[in-house]
């Protein structure tokens, strides 16, 4: 077959290899036989929070994008409120967590070392 589909609704959430690992974590990527990158759909609870990390030993490069909810990234202790829409990039060196705001929050995050 030329392509795989997958339904993150389809997918239970599960830790997985990336330092930031957790129960809310849909391993889309790997559905997708992805390998490449790391491809998650993160699915926090009001008011849940993701494991606080950083990458300087793996040197890998995270995005944030925002599908619904609201909530904060928080970057070496500063808090970046993220929305809908938005996309956000934190460097390997900087520690990072994500807070969902009331709502809840659903993100895509993508992980990846440069070559």
């Amino acid at each position: 077959m030329a392509y795989v589909r997958v339904s993150a609704a389809d997918i239970d959430p599960t830790p997985g290899p990336h330092p930031a690992a957790s129960q809310f974590d849909k391993g889309v990527g790997e559905a997708l036989g992805i390998r490449g990158f790391g491809l998650y759909q993160v699915e926090l609870p009001p008011h849940g929070e993701t494991v606080r990390h950083d990458h300087i030993d793996d040197g890998a490069e995270d995005v944030y994008a925002v599908i619904r909810g609201t909530g904060t990234v928080i970057v070496d202790d500063q808090p970046v409120p993220i929305l809908p829409g938005e996309f956000i990039a934190v460097t390997p060196a900087s520690s990072r967590h994500v807070r969902a705001g009331d709502d809840g929050l659903v993100f895509i995050a993508v992980c990846a070392s440069p070559s």
